[in-house]
């Protein structure tokens, strides 16, 4: 009974040990192989972090603004590996206008003139940037005044002759002589006649100033866009959507309500989140947004988002080119198809402007 009893151990210890070893070989190549992907997949492909970025471009678009040379600007852009450096360049100048960074602030008006040059400015950038002025209104030219001098002057009238006193004959001592009257000059000298202008008859009515036409929305959307990945094959982590309320001449507005189109999640409010801003979470859904509520509480109307979503599948191809997610619609077709993407982790920037 005992010698049976041995065998059967020899056996386990001779097949079942070397498959345990075997598998606990295979496990350790396929942990290993894993570690090795997510390690590549998470690696920085320009060797800078964020912030590095960031001052790399400042530098590039004080260098522009000091030489306005695009061709260095761009080849700068090119030596850090920055893809889609135009959207990336424009997507900073976006956020530091969101940020209050108006046109006094030295990065931003250098980071727009890079981004004018590249071909990715914006025209709310520029009326951000660099407001209207007022045209001068035309001085007309002063009327001339006639003078004494262009009058016309009659001509002095000759004095009447002096008549001559006639000879008298030599008087008798009874009669005495009558003296003769000797005419008096004329005093007082005419006035030439000045033209006095007739009063005009037809007199023109002013014209009335119509009426300026209402804004068919009280708020329209100047830009509602995926922010941009700055690493290609890399998730920055963000889920918002940043939102920001402008009144009629680009300042931030509080006060505004805005929500979603199908009021599933709570309305938000402008002025939470900064000056005009408020932000929504993106927990693996997506929505639409608009403006129901302006400042005073009355009802709204406004142009409605479309669909921002942190879902891979609902994420047009295009947007995610534009972002840096993907290099091609090819790439995006591979990487939706094998979950290589960032899945509930993107952000959006929205900006609803009034119209009045």
């Amino acid at each position: 009974m005992k010698s049976k009893s041995s065998k059967i151990l020899f056996l386990v210890v001779i097949i079942i040990v070397p498959l345990f070893c075997l598998a606990l070989a295979v496990a350790g190549i396929f942990i290993g192989i894993g570690f090795s992907a997510t390690t590549s997949a998470n690696s920085d492909v320009t060797g800078l972090s964020g912030e590095e970025i960031e001052a790399a471009v400042l530098e590039i678009a004080a260098d522009y603004a000091a030489t306005q040379d695009v061709d260095v600007a761009r080849e700068s852009l090119n030596a850090i590996h920055l893809p889609n450096a135009d959207q990336y360049v424009s997507f900073m100048v976006d956020r530091y206008i969101g940020e209050g960074r108006g046109p006094d602030d030295a990065d931003t008006h250098n980071l727009f003139l890079l981004a004018n040059a590249l071909g990715s400015s914006t025209t709310s950038m520029a009326l951000a940037l660099n407001p209207p002025t007022p045209t001068p209104t035309a001085t007309l030219p002063p009327t001339s005044t006639p003078t004494s001098e262009s009058l016309p002057t009659e001509e002095p009238q000759a004095e009447a002759p002096v008549e001559e006193a006639q000879p008298t004959e030599e008087p008798t001592p009874t009669e005495t002589p009558i003296p003769t009257e000797t005419p008096i000059p004329p005093t007082d000298t005419p006035v030439p006649p000045t033209n006095t202008p007739a009063p005009p008859t037809n007199t023109p009515e002013p014209t009335p100033t119509p009426e300026p036409t209402k804004p068919p929305v009280d708020f329209v959307i100047t830009e509602a866009y995926l922010i941009p990945n700055p690493v290609y094959n890399s998730c920055p982590g963000a889920r918002q959507i940043y939102v920001t309320v402008l009144d009629v001449n680009g300042n931030p507005l509080d006060g505004v309500t805005v929500e979603d189109t199908f009021r599933v999640v709570p309305p938000l409010v402008s002025g939470q989140k900064g000056p005009g801003k408020l932000e929504y979470d993106l927990w693996s859904n997506g929505f639409s947004l608009e403006v129901t509520k302006k400042e005073d509480g009355s009802p709204a109307s406004s142009e409605v988002t479309p669909k921002l979503s942190s879902v891979d599948e609902d994420i047009p191809d295009e947007w995610l080119v534009q972002a840096n997610y993907c290099k091609d619609l090819a790439d995006c077709a591979v990487r939706k198809s094998s979950n290589q993407l960032c899945r509930g982790h993107y952000a959006y920037n929205v900006i609803f402007k009034k119209t009045y």
